[in-house]
């Protein structure tokens, strides 16, 4: 591409970007350009000094909830995987439903550059042109609200279109909500080509926690609109909003196994023995689980430590689709997994450990685009409560040499300790 090439002879090609994929470069360079072109086009609609008032006041607002915020929010983005909800949704959704296009979109320039100024610079992985993209996206956003917004004559509010004049802000919300969604999965998808639904879409919780934040931005409009004194209560619901979401951050952060998404081991262990002693206040069965991936010391030598996270991602989404929600899953470290599977009898821990052993033997792992993608294998040793033994100790000794006895009948295979 001769624009490429020719930003790349000047000299810039130490920008981040050019690190992306050549698809993604372009549809970021493309949303950018448009995101421009919309908000230069939308300068047709007049301005009121009313309207510059109004702008002001956004703006102060929203810099101002971003300083209350700000440490809170510069440790979220060291947690951040996936979409970030940064809550200026607040304000730049306002902005759409109370200000021209044009204001609309200069609120979100503002904003976002404050936050890049103040809490997102210096911070790893956060780079400039994610940021110019993430306003580009919110810029193009708010226009689409602010122009539906006027086209359905929301603002001002009247009290004789009650019902009419909810459903329009829930439709604006929505519609604000699809465009900015739609526009960061796809990028996501043609920088990283190879991702799941959920680092596309963010995670449930996240996508709630944004629908939440629109919802108090149409009310701080609705205040600004008619009680514009009575605004200063939604600083209180944001800033508890950002320290609880800090606050689980930091919980799923020491609980949660980052590669592959399951418990950790000390996080395992203690639910664990909490479900035992439940089961032997009720009498009621438990099987354990010990699963190890077979050659995965050879994995790492062949194709890489990259390609050995791929597997236990991979080996973490197999367990998860096999067992149930209330079951426990967990990496109990290097390659060996655990699960604990509450209410099953011996009977059952068989199949169910089955199941598992063909999932992964069925899961192809591709080491590069031009490799050949390889299988992999576990071997799995399955112990019950309280057959095998009463304690968690126990119970793990009694499945550790049953999973022994799987490697030595050649790997891949399912093994299940009998009763003592």
């Amino acid at each position: 591409m001769p624009l490429l090439s020719d930003l790349r002879r000047r000299g810039w090609t130490n920008w981040a970007i050019w690190s992306s994929p050549r698809q993604a470069i372009v549809f970021l360079l493309v949303i950018d350009l448009m995101a421009v072109g919309a908000a230069a086009w939308s300068v047709v609609v007049p301005v009121s000094f009313g309207d510059l008032v109004k702008c002001l006041v956004l703006v102060g607002l929203g810099m101002a909830a971003a300083e209350m915020t700000r440490q809170v929010e510069r440790r979220r983005r060291r947690f951040s995987d996936t979409p970030h909800v940064n809550f200026s949704s607040v304000w730049t959704l306002a902005g759409a439903l109370l200000l021209t296009p044009a204001l609309a979109a200069l609120v979100a320039v503002v904003l976002y550059g404050h936050l890049w100024l103040r809490s997102w610079r210096g911070v790893s992985g956060i780079y400039a042109y994610k940021v110019v993209f993430s306003t580009c996206n919110v810029v193009l956003s708010c226009l689409v609200a602010s122009w539906t917004a006027r086209y359905l004559d929301l603002f001002p509010p009247r009290t004789d279109r009650g019902a009419v004049a909810a459903f329009g802000l829930m439709f604006v919300i929505a519609l604000y909500f699809a465009v900015n969604s739609a526009v960061v999965a796809t990028a996501i998808a043609l920088i990283k080509q190879r991702v799941s639904a959920k680092t596309l879409l963010g995670p449930l919780n996240e996508n709630i926690l944004e629908l939440a934040t629109l919802c108090m931005g149409m009310l701080a409009a609705l205040l600004l609109a008619r009680l514009p004194w009575l605004v200063m209560i939604v600083f209180v619901p944001l800033y508890a909003l950002h320290r609880s979401v800090l606050i689980r951050q930091f919980e799923q952060a020491a609980t949660i196994d980052s590669k592959t998404g399951l418990l950790n081991a000390a996080s395992w262990n203690a639910i664990a023995e909490a479900e035992l002693d439940r089961a032997r206040e009720h009498e009621t069965d438990i099987g354990l689980l010990i699963l190890d991936i077979d050659h995965f010391r050879q994995v790492n030598n062949l194709h890489g430590h990259l390609v050995g996270d791929q597997v236990l991602r991979r080996i973490g989404d197999a367990l998860r689709s096999e067992v149930r929600s209330n079951d426990l899953c967990g990496r109990f470290g290097g390659e060996e997994f655990v699960i604990l599977l509450p209410g099953t009898s011996s009977d059952t821990i068989l199949d169910v450990a089955n199941r598992i052993r063909q999932r992964v033997y069925d899961t192809r792992i591709q080491a590069g685009e031009t490799a050949a993608a390889f299988q992999i294998t576990v071997s799995i040793g399955a112990a019950s409560f309280p057959a095998a033994g009463r304690t968690l100790q126990e119970l793990m000794t009694a499945a550790d040499n049953a999973l022994f006895a799987a490697k030595d009948a050649g790997r891949n295979q399912v093994r299940v300790v009998e009763a003592r």
